[in-house]
C-alpha cells in the first residue's frame, strides 16, 4: 500500500471520488477516517476536502482528512443541523441573472453573509448583462461602494469572460446561486471543456431548472479548481450571533459607531446611528430588510 495526498472533486453515495496528481480514483473511506486539527461538527467528507488516500493500484480508501482553511455552511433545509457546500474554498463568484429569473437582494445578502463567515471572497457577478441591467444597475454602484467586487458577464455574447478567466487560476473557485441564473452556461464559456448541462426556465413558474444535482469540483488546464453547486432557493445561515451578523453588513458596521448604546440592536433604541442612516438615505432599504430578517432567525 502507498499513501498518497489528494482532493475530494465529487460524491457518490458511499464513494467518494479523489483527484490524486493526474489521476482519477474512486475510494471509501476508513470508518475511523483520522481529522487532523480536530473532528469538526459536520464531520462528513465533502468536495474540496484534502485527503490521505492509502491506494493499491485502482484502489483506494481515505484514512485521513486535512484539516480546513474554509468552509462554506448553511442550515441544511427542513433540519437543525448544518449542510457545508464545500471546503477549503478562496473565493465565491454568486452567480445572478440579470432578469429570468428576477435577482433578489436578500439572497444575494445572505451569501456575502456566510462568505464572511467563513472568511471566503465573495465576488458577486450578474450574468445575462446582455438582456439589459435592468434594476441591478444601482445594486452594482451600491455593493461596489460597500468594497465588495461586482461583475457584469454574458456567458451567452462573451462580454466581461475575461475578467472571470483572470480570477481562477491557481484558486478553488466556488460558483453558486439560484437555479436558472446561468452558472453552467458560464462554467461552459470559461472552459468549454466541462460540457456541463444546461437549462432553462420552466414556463409554469418562470423559476430556473436545476442541471446541477450535487456540488462537484472541477480541475482547470490553466491551475486552479471550479466548484458548480446545484441552484439554491434559501440560504439559512448556521451558527451566528447579532454580533457576528451586524460585523457581516459594512454599512451596519459604520453607522453604528455612532449609536448611544454599545449592544444597540438597530432595531427599535433611540438614538440609534444606523435607523439615521437609514432615514437619510445612506443605507439601502433592501439591505437593512436583510439585516432585520436575518437577525430574527437567530434562536
Amino acid at each position: 500500500m502507498e499513501t498518497a495526498e489528494g482532493t475530494v472533486i465529487a460524491r457518490h453515495g458511499g464513494l467518494i471520488r479523489v483527484q490524486v496528481g493526474d489521476r482519477s480514483l474512486l475510494v471509501t473511506a476508513r470508518r475511523n477516517v483520522v481529522w487532523e486539527g480536530g473532528t469538526p461538527e459536520a464531520s462528513k467528507i465533502v468536495v474540496g476536502d484534502r485527503v490521505s488516500v492509502e491506494t493499491s493500484g485502482s484502489d483506494g480508501v481515505i484514512v485521513a482528512v486535512k484539516e480546513r482553511t474554509s468552509c462554506l455552511t448553511r442550515k441544511a433545509i427542513a433540519s437543525s443541523q448544518p449542510q457545508i457546500l464545500a471546503a477549503n474554498i478562496d473565493q465565491a463568484l454568486l452567480v445572478f441573472a440579470t432578469k429570468n429569473p428576477e435577482p433578489k437582494s436578500g439572497l444575494i445578502d445572505r451569501f456575502l453573509v456566510a462568505c464572511h463567515l467563513a472568511e471566503i471572497y465573495p465576488i458577486i457577478t450578474f450574468n445575462k448583462i446582455d438582456q439589459g441591467p435592468g434594476r441591478t444597475r444601482s445594486w452594482t454602484t451600491y455593493y461596489e461602494g460597500l468594497g465588495y467586487e461586482v461583475l457584469q458577464v454574458s456567458a451567452r455574447s462573451g462580454w466581461g469572460l475575461g475578467q472571470v478567466k483572470r480570477l481562477l487560476p491557481d484558486h478553488t473557485t466556488l460558483f453558486c446561486g439560484p437555479s436558472g441564473a446561468g452558472k453552467s452556461s458560464l462554467l461552459n464559456a470559461v472552459y468549454p471543456g466541462f460540457k456541463l448541462r444546461v437549462g432553462g426556465l420552466s414556463e409554469a413558474t418562470g423559476k430556473g431548472r436545476h442541471t446541477t444535482t450535487r456540488a462537484e469540483l472541477m480541475p482547470l488546464p490553466f491551475g486552479g479548481f471550479v466548484v458548480d453547486t446545484p441552484g439554491l432557493k434559501e440560504f439559512g445561515l448556521w451558527d451566528i450571533d447579532s454580533q457576528e451578523l451586524q460585523g457581516a453588513f459594512p454599512e451596519i458596521t459604520k453607522y453604528g459607531n455612532h449609536c448611544h448604546f454599545s449592544n444597540c440592536s438597530h432595531i427599535h433604541e433611540p438614538q440609534c446611528g444606523v435607523k439615521d442612516a437609514l432615514e437619510n438615505h445612506l443605507i439601502d432599504r433592501g439591505r437593512y430588510r436583510s439585516y432585520q430578517q436575518l437577525l430574527e432567525e437567530i434562536p
